[in-house]
């Protein structure tokens, strides 16, 4: 009966178009799907380093799980973590502000550029610890087989910001600052807010006894808030 259809040829070409049509949602389908599997795993490869940190057990959130819901940002479980371990515990606003820099920045420099200018004493001490907790969660991390390429887990710390962070919060002068940093005004600025940003946080999420951080981290925001910082960030 086909041939002698008048439109035999326009039926045939909506029969192939329907049949591609067919092939290519077949095909969506298959990609959406391994996509879910994908982001299921990963959500359970996450409940399970978390609970093996002590954030969850079973169903429950744990107090150190309170605290992390707390923070927020790429490096929130190392931030966490330094919380639990008392690393920031003593050290000054300007210290305190140096160490949190660590959590926010990202440098534009090679990998092989020369090290960073770092404040001494207990400021670079609390940065090499939380390098060596990075470590610890990195290592854990690959045993459950998180994956940063797939937007998980936590990058190295940065400490490329802290001489900056710690000059500016040690009330030192906009045009020195910027002169050591070799950094222009507007990126100066910018990693600044993230600072502080994250410096409120931590003030939240710190504990509310026997510990100096909550108390430091505020007026760590206090001491970076000023200047063009602050005039920036009106309105």
């Amino acid at each position: 009966p086909c041939h002698g259809c008048d439109e035999r040829e326009d039926h045939a070409r909506w029969a192939e178009r329907y049949h591609r049509l067919q092939r290519d949602t077949r095909q969506l389908e298959r990609r959406i799907e391994g996509r879910t599997n994908t982001i299921a795993r990963t959500f359970d490869r996450i409940v399970a380093l978390l609970t093996e940190l002590d954030y969850l057990r079973g169903d429950e959130v744990t107090d150190n799980g309170k605290r992390l819901a707390r923070l927020y940002g790429e490096l929130d479980l190392l931030a966490s973590e330094c919380l639990r371990d008392r690393v920031w515990e003593g050290l000054t606003p300007p210290e305190l502000a140096a160490c949190v820099s660590a959590l926010v920045y990202e440098s534009r420099q090679a990998d092989d550029a020369v090290a960073p200018k770092l404040p001494t004493g207990n400021a670079k001490a609390a940065l090499g610890e939380m390098v060596r907790i990075w470590g610890r969660l990195d290592a854990l991390e690959e045993e459950f087989k998180i994956n940063q390429a797939e937007g998980v887990g936590q990058r190295e710390p940065d400490l490329g910001f802290a001489w900056a962070a710690y000059q500016w919060a040690s009330d030192k002068g906009l045009d020195q600052v910027l002169r050591e940093a070799e950094m222009p005004a507007g990126d100066f600025v910018r990693w600044c807010k993230q600072v502080i940003d994250v410096l409120g946080q931590i003030a939240a999420a710190a504990p509310r006894e026997n510990s100096t951080v909550a108390k430091n981290a505020r007026k760590a925001v206090d001491s970076l808030l000023r200047g063009v910082v602050a005039y920036s960030s009106v309105g």
